[in-house]
């Protein structure tokens, strides 16, 4: 079966491009940019296709002999919504067999991306296609809270109210191997998942001190933890952004999520996830042991040469 991945060169695609090309995908990757396509392709996409995919026409041709699409929105992309009726149009035209969305934990609440799901789920409903919508809480990643960690002793979260009530509030976290390994086996089992959402959060419910504390116990040493505003957020997401360009939309997303972490927990419950799994999901301990220890081994060779 030929299935479409979208955002191919992030966190996500790299993982899940892999899973279902070894589960006998034949995978086309989309990305927005040109360039990269070398690795995607070493991945085990079969084909990448570079186009605008908020425009259907465009997401149409990306679509064209696939059965199945994952559909991941780049994160704070300005034409988010527009992919996601797009993907929806689309598939429509093309007669796809299986759209799964990647959406987002507890759509409903007063965050724009979060609206943005809610508006594609709906749109998906309304559409008579078969979907699957996966509803993750907060990732687990490692450069944001291990490699930081690693590297300054400190792991930041971002508030705006800085060290206000967001340091009370506790969140469910995800480990992103648990994710894909979910979307690979709803995309193999297709029909038994069709009109299923999916709410999948992992087993911790943690504060930033908390987290801290488990990094401070997996690194053998103090990890302080170091409230951030909104803006700060911002430079450390696109960093070299163009001056001149307008990024009030992406700034937008950024406080909206701020603001609504500060008054309110993000959790959920590790069940569905674990049915889904048909194992334990990770704990947030488990993946920061195993990021680190990849980190410690990936710097290595640099710190033997520095040390002659």
């Amino acid at each position: 079966m030929k299935i479409l991945v979208t955002a191919a060169f992030g966190h996500q695609g790299k993982l899940v491009i892999p899973k279902l090309a070894a589960a006998g995908f034949d995978v086309r990757a989309a990305r927005g940019t040109a360039g990269r396509e070398d690795e995607v392709l070493r991945l085990g996409a079969s084909d990448v296709f570079v186009g605008d995919l908020s425009n259907a026409n465009v997401y149409a041709e990306a679509l064209d002999g696939c059965e199945a699409v994952y559909h991941i929105s780049p994160g704070a992309h300005p034409h988010e919504q527009k992919m996601g009726y797009a993907m929806v149009e689309a598939a429509k035209r093309v007669g796809v067999r299986h759209v799964v969305l990647l959406s987002l934990l507890q759509p409903f609440i007063d965050i724009i991306q979060h609206r943005y799901k809610l508006d594609h789920e709906l749109a998906l409903v309304k559409s008579g296609l078969n979907f699957t919508a996966l509803r993750p809480c907060d990732y687990m990643i490692p450069e944001t809270y291990v490699a930081s960690a690693m590297r300054t002793g400190s792991m930041p979260y971002y508030s705006a109210d800085g060290e206000g009530d967001r340091a009370k509030r506790v969140h469910s976290y995800l480990d992103l191997e648990d994710l894909t390994d979910v979307a690979v086996k709803v995309l193999v089992e297709g029909s038994a998942h069709y009109f299923a959402n999916y709410e999948l959060a992992g087993p911790d419910k943690l504060t930033p001190h908390g987290m801290g504390q488990i990094l401070s116990r997996v690194m053998g040493r103090e990890i302080g933890v170091v409230p951030r505003s909104p803006e700060d957020l911002i430079d450390a997401l696109w960093p070299s952004r163009d001056a001149s360009e307008d990024f009030e939309h992406q700034a937008a997303i950024v406080r909206s999520i701020a603001a609504w972490y500060a008054k309110y927990d993000f959790v959920g419950n590790p069940r569905t996830l674990e049915w889904l799994l048909g194992r334990r999901p990770t704990t947030f301990e488990e993946f920061a042991t195993k990021a680190y220890a990849k980190l410690c081994a990936a710097e290595a060779p640099a710190n033997r040469l520095a040390n002659g």
